[in-house]
């Protein structure tokens, strides 16, 4: 299984912070990924994938995004002076979790707390519940009460106890409707929300926190760093328009 013709691997892997989290390893560059899963080990690196089987080898593609056709997009940043460089780097695919709950979960893992209590939590779970690295399916966790995520341990629990969320990412629903649901998640607000969205390429919403204000202050100190601020900056970008704010706030993560 080979790569589409637009994919940098680097742009994905450092998309944003999954790369540091567990099923996840990578170097400071991102040249090269390896996933964990239950039925064995993925690496990815510039010439392809090493897998011992398709199965395998179909988890790497799903993480890395083959499946998004970014072209209208890019076409988008071609037109922005603050984007141009994307299309180029061919950035915007966003590194996920080999399925939607463990992305569910690192995003809970997010909310209200410092990036390396995030990292703990996660490399904690990980450690006592999952099998060499691969992060814990649902049914394992299923039965577990308390997981060390403070707060969010009943929302956690309530997860791993409710609905499969896998079919949202071949749900083919408008995002609306899908986000109403998402919003009733135990623990899930819009940021967790926006978040879930951009995981299987709903790129609408803005998931604003502390580092997006932070980022958005130094790139316009006298504009407020909300949606509807923001919303008028990346108007143009219309579905697209969250992640033109991701990578107008997240250039200094990419190599150029």
């Amino acid at each position: 299984m080979q790569p589409p013709a637009d994919f940098n691997l680097r742009a994905t892997v450092r998309s944003h912070g999954w790369s540091d989290l567990p099923p996840f390893e990578t170097d400071e560059r991102g040249s090269w990924l390896v996933i964990r899963t239950p039925e064995g080990r993925v690496t990815v690196r510039e010439g392809g994938i090493s897998a011992p089987t398709r199965g395998l080898k179909q988890v790497a593609a799903t993480c890395l995004r083959f499946d998004l056709d970014l072209s209208e997009f890019w076409a988008l940043c071609r037109e922005d002076p603050d984007l141009t460089w994307a299309p180029r780097e061919k950035a915007g695919r966003f590194l996920r979790a080999p399925t939607a709950f463990a992305d569910a979960v690192m995003i809970l893992a997010t909310t209200n707390c410092t990036w390396a209590l995030t990292k703990k939590m996660l490399r904690d779970l990980v450690a006592t519940y999952g099998e060499d690295g691969a992060f814990p399916t649902k049914q394992r966790l299923a039965r577990v009460r308390k997981f060390g995520f403070g707060y969010r341990d009943p929302y956690l629990a309530a997860l791993a106890r409710g609905p499969d969320l896998e079919c949202y990412r071949t749900d083919e629903r408008p995002t609306g409707e899908i986000r109403k649901e998402l919003l009733a998640l135990p623990g899930f607000g819009p940021y967790a929300v926006d978040n879930f969205l951009r995981s299987i390429g709903r790129f609408d919403g803005f998931a604003i926190d502390s580092m997006v204000r932070t980022r958005w202050k130094q790139r316009y100190p006298r504009r407020k760093p909300d949606n509807k601020s923001i919303g008028r900056r990346f108007a143009k970008f219309g579905e697209w328009r969250g992640l033109a704010l991701w990578l107008f706030l997240t250039e200094y993560l990419y190599e150029r």
